[in-house]
């Protein structure tokens, strides 16, 4: 059953590509089979799109020829394929986990924010206003809308990923609904990830530096750092800005900066002259397809989805295919280096005998929790699902080190094989004629980074 499970997301993320959204193996059944839908149709809806004649001229036309603004709104695809189905999630749940998910429908009756503005914070009268302002569009069989209209994507995924926490914190108790509750809503959340790193972001900074900042703030095209343009912003917002950045800035009032909303600095097409041609971009576009297949790769393994099984003997090394070998390559390269079962279970372990009694998670005894996470999950040092731009670094890595797949495959088989079985097994595997020799320089090019 797992196996067929690990096959259907391998096979969904080849045909989806970057419309793909994984699905976790402890998911709710009934959101899991919304998102499925959710991530076959999106390529036909845009965050960009305000489209309100249902007569789109470019209904049958493949999705990859048509404008952004020729798509149908992705509010449309959420209220009907996700919404029905997270409402039914959460009517299922039993009240002490129905609490730690941020409902703005329950708030207008029931939260602190009927309060007068007198009494509440700067943070809760915002919160207060956005709900108010809302608060008649809210419908109960709507959560996910409720809180993408009131707050974006960006902070809907920050306010449920926070509750979460909170639940991890102090109701987790390892039954079977904790987990799927745990499961469901981390899907959720890399869903609502996704759709923060697709649309434009519109913000505008000082109105002195004339920048587009009409356009996307994510990763790099063809690696894991901020593209110039996230990463003058981070910098701008965190007063990181040396004086060559502010000396730039003014030599440019009218002409505005020339930041890359696709590119980092090291990967821009052209050097800062604007004349030459960046020979680092010019490599990493040719391996980009190369790149982002490890990419989903390291995705897939990280968030669980493909199915480890342990090899025993030799015999059994010689058996795997061709692309076992890379999935088992993967899964060993990865070991140690990602959040565990274990690790969860150790930190629920930890919260459970020393804080038995009704706690209030701050000061000394925040600190302490804090401290626990760090220490038993390896928060902050091992990779999560949501570490995208870790992830994109290692497989850009991957692809400039020339880690071919052969080179996987030979790492593998020299768990148990020597050379001259490797090259008996590669012949086998390519159909052509792989020398003891050709396996002997492969392992000593291999980089010493992605030896296992």
């Amino acid at each position: 059953m797992a196996m067929e499970y690990a096959e259907i997301e391998k096979e969904a993320s080849d045909r989806l590509d970057r419309h793909f959204i994984s699905v976790w193996e402890d998911c709710d059944a009934l959101v899991a089979e919304g998102i499925r839908e959710f991530r076959d149709r999106w390529a036909n809806y845009s965050v960009h799109s305000h489209r309100k004649d249902p007569r789109n001229h470019l209904k049958d036309a493949h999705a990859d020829i048509k404008k952004e603004t020729d798509k149908r709104p992705i509010g449309e695809l959420i209220l009907e394929v996700l919404d029905p189905k997270v409402s039914a999630f959460l009517n299922s749940l039993p009240e002490t986990h129905l609490y730690f998910f941020p409902t703005p429908y329950l708030n207008i009756d029931y939260s602190l924010l009927q309060a007068s503005k007198a009494e509440l914070s700067i943070p809760e009268k915002t919160a207060r206003e956005r709900t108010i302002k809302f608060g008649k569009k809210f419908r109960e069989d709507t959560p996910l809308t409720n809180l993408i209209v009131m707050m974006g994507f960006k902070d809907t995924h920050d306010a449920i990923k926070q509750q979460l926490r909170h639940f991890l914190k102090t109701e987790h108790q390892c039954r079977p609904v904790d987990f799927r509750f745990q499961a469901t809503v981390d899907n959720l959340l890399e869903l609502l990830w996704a759709l923060h790193l697709t649309p434009t972001r519109f913000r505008h900074h000082s109105p002195d530096i004339k920048i587009n900042a009409r356009r996307k703030q994510t990763y790099c095209e063809l690696c894991g750092q901020r593209n110039e343009l996230a990463e003058y912003f981070y910098r701008l917002d965190n007063n990181l800005l040396d004086l060559n950045d502010l000396q730039e800035a003014n030599d440019q009032q009218k002409t505005k900066l020339q930041l890359s909303h696709r590119y980092c600095a090291h990967h821009r097409p052209r050097n800062k002259d604007g004349r030459t041609w960046n020979p680092a971009y010019k490599s990493a576009l040719q391996s980009k397809e190369q790149f982002e297949k490890e990419l989903r790769r390291l995705q897939l393994h990280v968030a669980g989805a493909v199915e480890y099984r342990p090899v025993l003997d030799d015999e059994e090394l010689r058996s795997l295919s061709a692309e076992e070998l890379i999935d088992r390559y993967v899964y060993l390269f990865l070991e140690g280096k990602t959040v565990t079962q274990e690790h969860v279970q150790a930190y629920f372990e930890y919260v459970k005998h020393n804080f038995k009694c009704p706690i209030a998670v701050e000061g000394e005894t925040k600190r302490l929790i804090d401290e626990a996470a760090v220490r038993l999950t390896g928060a902050g040092t091992l990779l999560g699902a949501d570490d995208e731009g870790k992830l994109r670094d290692i497989a850009r890595q991957m692809v400039d080190s020339r880690l071919t797949d052969r080179k996987k495959q030979i790492l593998v088989l020299k768990q148990g094989l020597n050379q001259t079985q490797i090259s008996e097994r590669l012949t086998e595997l390519e159909g052509k004629k792989i020398s003891p020799q050709a396996v002997y320089k492969s392992l000593h090019s291999t980089d010493s980074n992605f030896r296992i």
